[in-house]
């Protein structure tokens, strides 16, 4: 039992580590979500105003023939 008591702090030390780098690594990974989230919608964004704008030079064309 007292080889025990000699490695409790380190033991606790080393399990106190893991739990600080699980909690960093989930902040990280939402962080990364969120980054890449935002990259989906900006992208979708996009694709839309180009689809708008060759709309509207379609609706243009059509207009100017006339």
């Amino acid at each position: 039992m007292d080889k025990v008591t000699e490695f409790l702090p380190s033991i606790l030390g080393i399990l106190f580590l893991v739990f600080v780098w699980f909690i960093v690594r989930r902040i990280l990974s939402s962080i990364s979500d969120k980054i890449n989230n935002s990259e989906v919608y900006k992208e979708d964004t996009l694709r839309v105003l180009e689809e708008i704008r060759d709309e509207l030079k379609e609706l243009n064309k059509n207009n100017s023939s006339k």
